[in-house]
């Protein structure tokens, strides 16, 4: 059977726009308004149980109205691509029973996200653009351990959706590359009404979800991007005390001097380390690095092949051993196009 002579059947599932659109509908208006509403001080049965927090309420109250509050986005983007049956092939993709999603690969993530965003910071302080002083005591660890369930539910939330349905969904009909570029700047254009945005800011944001999308390509898990996410804006905001996207948390490690920060290329007083040009080139590497080491490897030919339909993925526990990461296949029939399991 001649390849080339055949024709995808059109899905406007797998349009751009369509994508697009349904991101914007379901995360950003749909599940994240349900998390605004429930999560918000006038929403009366859950503002009584904030009520009762007495421990650190104002630290709490931050963690959960800017972080859990998308809690029903990050549900929801099971409920998305597990209810219907074009999108369990990207269901599979978040579960633990998916090859790369490992605890491993999770805690790598979570030890890159803080290497890089540490290494921004260290510059801000070298430059003295800011000053630290340390605002930590051991009574203070439960509210930390919570604080960091509410980031990974938020960070993982926006992963789930742009590195999750929309890399997965466009890469269907486009080639790999698109799918990259495509949610990456729009995950930067997510951030264009945050406090203090500007143009610098939203750059280092869409790079920095080119390069995730790049760090969950090489590795094969959405679990990797997940935890670099999650330990960058835990990091910036609940370690150090700097603004995340504008943020700035009531509680934290180390304490900034806010009326001592500088503006300068190293460190942006409204948007912190991520409207600076270390971020840029943090995040910049990151990229960079997984393209070099895809490189050595000889797997540059995968960011120019697409899906061709959603792949019936095989069930994980019926895998030979030493299967463990998705290749395309260009030999394949079109019955058999997409990502097949190797040794």
């Amino acid at each position: 059977m001649d390849r080339d002579n055949q024709k995808l059947k059109f899905d406007r599932h797998d349009l751009i726009v369509w994508i697009m659109a349904v991101t914007i509908v379901w995360y950003v208006f749909g599940f994240s308004l349900i998390g605004e509403i429930l999560f918000s001080n006038s929403f009366t049965p859950f503002h009584g149980l904030m009520q009762k927090i007495h421990y650190m309420p104002d630290a709490n109250r931050f963690a959960i109205t800017m972080y859990l509050a998308t809690l029903p986005a990050f549900i929801g983007a099971f409920l998305y691509t597990g209810i219907p049956k074009r999108n369990r092939f990207i269901f599979r993709t978040f579960l633990p029973s998916h090859p790369g999603n490992t605890a491993g690969i999770l805690l790598l993530g979570l030890a890159v996200g803080f290497l890089m965003n540490f290494a921004c910071i260290l510059c801000a302080l070298i430059h003295g653009d800011i000053k630290l002083f340390l605002n930590f005591g051991l009574s203070q660890i439960p509210f930390y351990l919570f604080a960091l369930v509410c980031v990974f539910v938020q960070s993982s939330a926006e992963e789930l959706w742009t590195r999750g349905f929309m890399y997965e969904r466009i890469n269907v009909r486009y080639p790999l590359w698109v799918a990259i570029l495509v949610n990456g700047v729009f995950f930067g254009f997510l951030h264009i009404f945050n406090d203090g945005v500007g143009f610098l800011p939203i750059l280092d944001i869409c790079i920095c979800g080119v390069s995730f999308s790049l760090a969950k390509w090489y590795t094969g898990s959405i679990w990797f991007p997940m935890g670099i996410h999650t330990a960058w804006n835990f990091t910036q905001n609940f370690l150090f005390g700097l603004p995340n996207s504008g943020l700035v948390s009531e509680a934290s490690v180390f304490g900034m001097d806010a009326a001592s920060a500088t503006d300068s290329v190293v460190y942006n007083v409204a948007f912190g380390v991520e409207g600076a040009v270390p971020a840029v080139l943090a995040d910049a590497v990151l990229g960079i690095a997984c393209l070099v080491l895809a490189a050595r490897k000889g797997r540059l030919g995968e960011l120019t092949q697409k899906v061709g339909r959603p792949p019936d993925l095989p069930d994980p526990s019926e895998l030979a051993d030493g299967q463990s990461r998705w290749v395309y296949r260009e030999d394949a029939e079109p019955e058999q196009t997409g990502r097949e399991e190797i040794r």
